[in-house]
């Protein structure tokens, strides 16, 4: 006699992806998860009677994988004495919870800080904070985030006074997982000092060796060659030994001043003993100013 068999296999296996070259991913699918499947096969016997047989469930755990972002870049220009605010924000892109440690590190060298933005607002408000160390390893860090939490940071970098207009310094932000060290991202933060630079040149007319008596005019040029405005630009030039200073003769880009102090830009022997003093103010960058006044040899 025959006998008819008939068998269907039914047998549904979920696709599990996992690494951290796959963050939307991991966030889709929380760690411990458990995943199961058992198939099933249906027969007949040969009566044709239909029959079932399973197989053994078999259980899949979703494993942790870590992910950190810390974005965006940044730059700005700034002032030698600047304290400058970059904002970021880090986040758990990781399928479970994690810490994660924060670092901001100058390429020159110079001071900086890490603050929770509680804002959110992208700038330093009172309500900002210092970042601690809440677990203990001695890195400040973000504290606990779930998955695909984040928190919002600024890094502060404050620039030395008298830093040389054109420096340029990087400021690395990194977040590294405390559930797998090895997993890190970073955010550059690039200042570039633009700040003053003066020039100064004075020459006398006329020149090489002369007899008593003889009016000398000195010249003086202030130059900023920087690349910011330099401010309260104050010019000081003492009356040489065994010369009489020419009274009314101080002139400031071809205009002349008085030598009475607190009347205009000028004066002789009334800001500083012996001297001539010109408040030339405020150049901008490739700016100058011409100065002059006059002695006699006694």
């Amino acid at each position: 006699m025959n006998r008819l068999f008939r068998l269907t296999l039914a047998l549904v296996a979920p696709v599990l992806l996992a690494g951290v070259s796959s963050p939307v991913l991991a966030a889709g699918t929380p760690a411990g998860t458990t995943i199961s499947n058992q198939a099933t096969v249906n027969f007949a016997d040969g009566n044709g009677n239909p029959l079932t047989a399973l197989s053994n469930i078999v259980t899949t755990t979703v494993s942790q994988v870590a992910s950190i972002t810390v974005d965006p870049d940044n730059s700005s220009t700034a002032t030698p004495g600047d304290v400058v605010y970059y904002a970021h924000r880090v986040t758990n892109g990781g399928n479970g919870d994690d810490t994660i440690d924060l670092t901001a590190v100058s390429s020159n060298g110079w001071s900086t800080a890490l603050y929770a933005d509680n804002d959110a607002s992208g700038t330093f408000t009172p309500g900002d904070t210092l970042l601690t160390d809440t677990d203990g390893d001695t890195i400040v860090d973000s504290g606990l985030l779930t998955r695909d939490a984040f928190i919002n940071i600024l890094a502060q970098v404050t620039v030395p006074a008298g830093t040389v207009s054109g420096v340029v310094d990087t400021t690395t932000v990194t977040g590294t997982s405390t559930f797998n060290v090895g997993v890190f991202d970073t955010a550059l933060d690039t200042t570039t000092i633009s700040a003053p630079n003066l020039s100064v040149v004075k020459s006398v007319l006329p020149a090489g060796p002369q007899p008593p008596s003889t009016v000398l005019t000195y010249t003086i040029v202030v130059t900023n060659n920087g690349a910011g405005n330099a401010t309260v630009v104050i010019l000081t030039d003492p009356v040489p030994a065994n010369t009489t200073y020419v009274p009314g003769s101080i002139t400031l880009g071809g205009v002349g001043k008085t030598d009475i102090g607190l009347d205009d830009e000028a004066d002789f022997n009334a800001t500083t003993a012996g001297a001539v003093t010109v408040a030339i103010g405020t150049l901008v960058p490739g700016a100058s100013a011409t100065v002059t006044f006059q002695v006699t040899i006694d």
